[in-house]
This record gives structure tokens, C-alpha cells and sequence, in this order.
């Protein structure tokens, strides 16, 4: 490591006020005239034509947005990264390009860095720590983490927050929400749009508050500390503030690297199917953002949980409507599953009631991992493939079905961790491991 100081550096600071409005109005007003073309076009060509040339219209909105976002970084890059990794709100051949976002981002500058620390801490860094590395330990959407030591020898790593982030949150957010409208990339009713915008506002406003974080960080080490295939950092809190957290270093491995082992990932991914399960169903405590990067394990095989920037607690009656509703889906009761989607608010109030069939033809692709005896093996899932072949027939009900605030963040989740198992390639018993939370 080197002592931090000031130094000059070419790489440039975040856009931010006028300028981001400006390169984010730019862009609404590019995938407009765009969509105008399209919709001119699509009427001299026949029905396949069309299809083709809606899922080429998607694709190029969806390499646009995450060309700008990925530029502005902030919130509008964070929503780049949620939108993503939710199936239901965009179209598949838009969100796509969008994952490209969840790799790590260019870092900023250091002298950007150090003013942080010394505006936020109220003294320069080398007052502060006796040796921090100015090359980032890992760069994000809203910050970046420095490895560094303080003066009691302690081993920590520096969590720092790019500045105007916060400022620019909201306005990012209505001019995205503009774009998309203007561009007609969502069809959902607005009312439903409005939830759906001010559950991932309401986030990204906690995910920007390092303070919020801090109590997460606390809160999960008593709700979960105890357990003992679970590491959580400690939290510094003299040297964290509302833009800069410091938290213990704990050392592990990508869970990737656990993949080559025989046992390792099997038990790493029943771990982290606990955790999720336990924090919902026990606690209403979920940790909302299963980006891997997020995740490790150390040299016992204990699971690590870095990041409690995106928490959602969820309130005792949504866990009761998700509990049993997944019990339904089990126990094959269509009735039930339908009453429970509508009170998630995934049914369009006051619809007519879903056929049985449907539920019964999606019941063996997305509780697959439940519904067969023994462990279910991961690496050779194809619970994807069927998903994005079945998709396309759920636009006949489009008009009994929405997207759900309530769960949407939940969903994100159970989604994100599908992944990490498969890469991982887990072999779970998930029915029994899930059975315990829903008695």
C-alpha cells in the first residue's frame, strides 16, 4: 500500500447538473426521433418483419441506454444495472445490452477521492489512516473502495461515494423515466410506473445514505452474526460518515473460484439460499443487491456479505402473501396462487381470474428446483431457456398482469442468486431447505 496523497490524475470527475441533464435530454430526444422512424416503417412490413424489426428497435435503444448510462455513472448508471435484471419491466432484447453495466465501472480520480475523505472525515487522509492505497480496491456505479490501514493497525477497507451523486438522484431518475416513455419502452399503466419508480427511488436515496448503511451494516450483524457459516464486516463508525464508510477488512475468494472444488459451492450456495430465506421470511430483512462481487468466502468456507447498501424490509403482510403463495404453487392450488399474486399487486385489480392452465404450465419451469426429491443440480439448469421460450405467451395477459412494487426488489434478488448458482454449480435440496420457512 502507499500513503494517500493528493495527486493529479487524468481521469475525469462525474458529469453533474446541467451537463448530465443536457447528455440525459440528448438522449430522450435521440430514442424518440428513433421510435418515430420505427413506428413509421413498421407499417410497410408484413408480421414477420414487424417482430424482427421491434426486437432490433429494442436492442439499439437498449446499446444507447447503457452508452449513456454507463458514461453518467450515479444513479442513472445503478438504474442501468437494476433495470437489467428485471425480466418483466423491459423487453429482453433491450435489457441485454444493460448487463454490461454490472461490470465494474473505470475508477475515478484519487485527488476526487481525497477531497471526499477530508470533506467528509474533516481532515486529509494521511491524518486519518496511516497508509491507504490510492489504486481502488474495486469501482461501482455511485463509488469506489479503497484498502487501507488505520493508526491502531487495524485493516480496513474505505468506502467512498463519488460526489453530486445524491444531488442528481431524482432529476436522473425522471429524465430516464422520460426517455423511456418518449421511446414507448414500458407499457405498464402509470399508476403502477409511479410504484414501481418511487420503490427503486426510495433505494437508491437509502443506498446513497452511507449512514443508512452503517445501520444495516449493524443490524445485520445481530440478526445474523451468530450463525456461524456467516462472516459480516465490522463497521468503523469514527471513520464513516453520510459519503464515506470504513469497515474491517475480512479476506475471501470470488465465489467463482469455488467452482473447481467438489463440495465447497454445493455448501456456499445452500448458505446463501439460507441467508436470503431466513432474512425474508424471519426477519423482513432482505439483502437486495446479489451482484457476486458482493459475496465471498474465506478459508473455513464461511459465506462473506460485503455490501448492505440495498436492504429491503418487508413488511409482515407482503411475507405472509409470499409464503403463501409459494406453498400454492406447490400444493397446486391455482385459486390461491392467483388470490396471492393479487395481493403482491402482479394481478391488475379487478381482472378476471387467470386460467388454470397457465399456472399449471408455469408451475414445472419456475418451481423446478422445488418440485423434484433430492438435490436439484444447477450447473445444468435450464430453468432460463424455458422462461424466455415461455415468455412471449404472456403478452396474451397482459392485460391481468403487472409488474409489483412489493416485490420487486425480492424478485431482483431471486433472480441474481439463480445465477450465481448455476454458476457456481450448485446441487441443492431447495424443498427441504425451503420447507422449514413456510410450516
Amino acid at each position: 500500500m502507499q500513503t494517500a496523497m493528493a495527486r493529479k490524475d487524468d481521469t475525469k470527475e462525474p458529469l453533474s447538473g446541467g451537463k448530465r441533464l443536457f447528455r440525459l435530454a440528448g438522449m430522450t430526444a435521440s430514442m424518440a426521433g428513433r421510435y418515430a422512424g420505427h413506428r413509421l416503417a413498421q407499417g410497410f412490413r408484413d408480421p414477420e418483419q414487424r417482430r424482427e424489426a421491434r426486437e432490433d428497435y429494442h436492442r439499439r435503444a437498449g446499446e444507447q441506454l447503457a452508452d449513456t448510462l454507463g458514461e453518467l455513472k450515479g444513479a442513472a448508471m445503478k438504474l442501468g444495472q437494476f433495470a437489467s435484471q428485471i425480466s418483466d419491466l423491459l423487453p429482453a432484447e433491450l435489457a441485454a445490452p444493460l448487463q454490461r453495466l454490472q461490470k465494474n465501472a473505470p475508477p475515478m480520480a484519487f485527488s476526487v477521492i481525497h477531497r471526499q475523505i477530508e470533506t467528509q472525515l474533516g481532515a486529509p487522509p494521511h491524518a486519518l489512516f496511516a497508509e491507504l492505497d490510492p489504486e481502488p480496491y474495486a469501482a461501482a456505479s455511485i463509488g469506489q473502495v479503497h484498502r487501507g490501514r488505520l493508526r491502531d493497525g487495524r485493516e480496513v477497507v474505505i468506502k467512498v461515494q463519488y460526489p453530486g451523486v445524491a444531488a442528481s438522484c431524482d432529476s436522473d431518475l425522471r429524465q430516464i423515466r422520460r426517455a423511456l416513455n418518449a421511446a414507448r419502452l414500458i407499457k405498464v399503466d402509470k399508476q403502477v410506473l409511479d410504484e414501481i419508480f418511487n420503490e427503486i427511488r426510495d433505494r437508491l436515496h437509502e443506498e446513497l445514505d452511507y449512514q443508512q448503511e452503517a445501520d444495516n451494516l449493524r443490524e445485520a450483524g445481530q440478526l445474523f452474526g451468530a450463525e456461524s457459516g456467516l462472516r459480516i464486516p465490522m463497521l468503523v463508525d469514527s471513520h464513516s460518515r453520510q459519503e464515506v464508510l470504513t469497515m474491517e477488512w475480512v479476506d475471501g475468494r470470488p465465489l467463482i473460484e469455488a467452482a473447481s472444488d467438489p463440495e465447497v459451492p454445493h455448501a456456499l450456495g445452500l448458505k446463501l439460499f439460507q441467508f436470503l430465506t431466513r432474512g425474508l421470511f424471519e426477519h423482513g430483512f432482505v439483502h437486495a443487491d446479489p451482484n457476486p462481487a458482493n459475496f465471498a468466502f474465506d478459508e473455513e468456507g464461511r459465506l462473506i456479505v460485503y455490501d448492505f447498501g440495498c436492504v429491503k424490509r418487508v413488511p409482515a403482510e407482503v411475507i405472509a402473501a409470499y409464503r403463501d403463495t409459494v406453498q400454492a404453487g406447490l400444493d397446486q392450488d391455482w385459486h390461491r396462487i392467483d388470490r396471492g399474486l393479487m395481493q403482491l399487486g402482479a394481478r391488475v385489480p379487478g381482472s378476471p381470474k387467470l386460467p388454470d392452465h397457465f399456472y399449471a404450465e408455469w408451475r414445472p419451469i419456475v418451481m423446478q428446483p422445488f418440485l423434484q426429491d433430492g438435490a436439484f443440480d444447477f450447473g445444468a439448469s435450464t430453468v432460463h431457456q424455458a422462461v424466455m421460450a415461455k415468455s412471449p405467451e404472456v403478452w396474451a395477459y397482459m392485460d391481468r398482469l403487472q409488474p409489483q412494487a412489493k416485490t420487486l426488489f425480492i424478485d431482483r434478488v431471486v433472480s441474481g442468486h439463480y445465477w450465481t448458482l448455476v454458476n457456481l454449480g450448485a446441487r441443492l435440496d431447495l424443498r427441504q431447505a425451503l420447507m422449514p420457512y413456510l410450516s
